[in-house]
């Protein structure tokens, strides 16, 4: 038997127009902060993730309007490295004699990005908590 509380996904079109919206106002805003401050480019894909956050956490947006696209997006994602892959392959020269420094770089920057993520998520966690005892 169905449950009656589910929420139907919103329509696939819906979901590309959310998305597209979202991505449309992330490039004016990284258009305008590059033009403001060209010392500090933000890429239009950050300013994406973060203002489709903000929709969500505010309630503007639902899960259910963009949680099917996104679940789809997310299986392509090996597909959409590809090409990243293919023109590392160029490279193979600098890999030669950079190698090791590329190795350690991104070991270091992984390991700073875990930690980051997982303060980060910590912090959220508590002030959720702290928001959700006093209401």
């Amino acid at each position: 038997m169905e449950n009656n509380h589910e929420k139907k996904a919103a329509p696939i079109l819906t979901q590309f127009l959310i998305f597209s919206t979202i991505l449309l106002v992330a490039n004016i805003l990284s258009t305008g902060i590059s033009l403001i401050w060209s010392e500090f480019p933000v890429p239009t894909p950050l300013i994406g993730l973060i203002l489709l956050f903000m929709a969500l956490v505010s309630g503007l947006v639902k899960l259910e309007q963009v949680e099917s696209l996104s679940t789809n997006l997310i299986g392509l994602i090996g597909l959409l490295f590809v090409p990243s892959g293919i023109s590392l392959a160029s490279s193979l020269d600098l890999f030669k004699q950079e190698g090791i420094k590329i190795i350690v770089v991104v070991i270091i920057s992984t390991v700073v990005l875990l930690l980051s993520i997982a303060y980060t998520s910590q912090l959220v966690a508590k002030i959720s908590d702290k928001l959700h005892h006093k209401s």
